[in-house]
């Protein structure tokens, strides 16, 4: 197995390495990122880094893989129960995910770049797990809810993507907004993003919906 040596040491170290590396590809990015800020803060040697993961390229899907798994999890768990309604569940993820950016800075961060400044020599590996991600969550995510509403002339899969897709776009444009502030700042603007969600929610209602 090729991270094998790694999983074979103790949890505390290995979360001290990961937490090094999390770190350096968050504040630099994988191309700027040095091994040798993450050993040092890791306090490890920089042969112990290749011999755990043979080269850069392997430690950085490692973390993001690391990344994916917690963030998956998590997310999951701040939903709790989704709603049957569209447009509640779609708007609840988004703000799950605002939320578990805030919680979670450097991860978001790591994730972020990888799917949208997606390193060159690392598209292939970074694209089979964008299509990995979507095929294991979305049909979770549209289980049970209920398509009676949609208009009957309307593809129900390409409204859901529309809603999806505006979500996707509001949730960055908040995380991007609300970067620099602290986790408390954000959350006392949740309501107003609600209310964003609910303008634009009705705006799609009167395309989508039959009343």
């Amino acid at each position: 197995m090729l991270y094998e040596n790694f999983e074979n040491l103790p949890e505390e170290k290995k979360k001290r390495i990961i937490g090094a590396c999390m770190e350096e590809f968050a504040r630099n990015g994988y191309d700027k990122a040095s091994t040798n800020n993450m050993v040092k803060k890791a306090g490890i040697s920089k042969g112990a880094i290749f011999h755990y993961f043979g080269n850069k390229k392997n430690l950085y899907l490692y973390i993001l893989d690391y990344i994916i798994s917690y963030m998956t999890k998590r997310l999951y768990n701040i939903i709790g129960t989704p709603s049957t309604d569209v447009f509640e569940r779609i708007m609840n993820t988004g703000l799950a995910k605002i939320r578990l950016a805030y919680e979670e800075p450097l991860m978001y961060e790591v994730l972020y770049m990888a799917f949208i400044s997606t390193p060159e020599e690392l598209k292939e590996e970074i694209q089979r797990r964008y299509n990995k991600i979507y095929a294991e969550n979305v049909p979770a995510f549209i289980e049970n809810i209920d398509m009676s509403r949609f208009r009957k002339d309307i593809n129900p899969a390409k409204a859901l993507e529309t809603i999806i897709l505006l979500i996707d776009a509001l949730t960055n444009k908040y995380i991007n907004i609300y970067r620099n502030k602290s986790a408390n700042e954000v959350l006392m603007e949740i309501d107003k993003m609600v209310e964003e969600y609910r303008e634009y929610f009705e705006i799609l209602k009167k395309g989508l919906y039959s009343y």
